[in-house]
């Protein structure tokens, strides 16, 4: 397969490299006016400078304001057999097949950026007729820089951004609230920082575990009146560790409803 990529920065190149080294895809053409070189992709600087051949996937890896401008100028030609990937957040379906005149059937996915690491998680919909061996397909793309996951109503990837497409960034803000308490406790800045990382390393790594179960996880820690017991005592005072991460998640899944609305 061929892929042009229209946008090809942090994300885009991480995933077209993933793909070129899992010889998933032959070659990868991007469009993006900002990048003077890539390793694994022949770039070019605007759609007008591509080559008028077919391609087997078209990614939407460009700010999400610049999506369907972008669509809407791919000759007829370029898009005749592909399927058209948007990693283009709050763009929906329809906006995307209106800037494409329906020429060819669109994917959206929501990948996060652990895909830069190969630790990605994706969640894709389609409302497009695609055949189960085209499903299969780009869902063993993502699985390439992580896992991938279909949802059957387009709304839910709302949620799937603000549980995994923000995710990150919660633990992200845990692990730094947790060194900045070691250096409170009288731990160098580094030696907090290295153990904050590891130990959100070693319990994601138990987390996905074939037959994981977060609650067993967490207990299996707690001894009785123990240290651990006496600090998720505090968390788990008046829920209020629950409440805030519901209140949090609740306010990523408006805010995305809200692109998607165009607000």
């Amino acid at each position: 397969m061929n892929a042009l990529f229209l946008g090809y920065g942090r994300m885009g190149s991480a995933i077209g490299e993933a793909w070129l080294k899992g010889h998933l895809v032959g070659s990868i053409s991007a469009v993006d006016p900002y990048l003077e070189f890539s390793s694994s992709a022949q770039l070019y600087a605007s759609i007008e400078e591509l080559p008028q051949r077919s391609f087997d996937l078209i990614i939407v890896a460009t700010k999400p304001g610049y999506a369907c401008e972008v669509l809407a100028a791919l000759p007829d030609v370029l898009c005749q057999d592909a399927v058209v990937i948007s990693v283009a957040a709050g763009i929906t379906s329809a906006s995307l097949s209106q800037a494409l005149r329906q020429r060819c059937p669109v994917v959206r996915v929501m990948p996060n950026t652990p895909v830069l690491v190969g630790a990605g998680c994706t969640g894709m919909f389609t409302d497009a007729e695609l055949s189960a061996e085209r499903r299969d397909q780009v869902a063993h793309l993502f699985e390439t820089v992580g896992k991938a996951y279909w949802v059957e109503q387009e709304g839910q990837l709302d949620a799937v951004t603000a549980l995994s497409g923000s995710g990150p960034a919660y633990y992200h803000l845990f692990s730094e609230a947790l060194a900045a308490a070691g250096v409170a406790l009288g731990l160098p800045a580094d030696l907090a920082k290295a153990l904050a990382a590891q130990t959100a390393f070693g319990a994601a790594s138990l987390q996905v575990q074939p037959g994981a179960d977060f609650v067993e996880l967490r207990t299996a820690v707690t001894s009785p009146n123990g240290t651990t017991a006496a600090a998720i005592a505090r968390f788990e005072q008046d829920q209020a560790l629950r409440h805030l991460v519901d209140a949090a998640a609740r306010a990523a899944f408006v805010r995305s409803q809200e692109l998607s609305q165009g607000a």
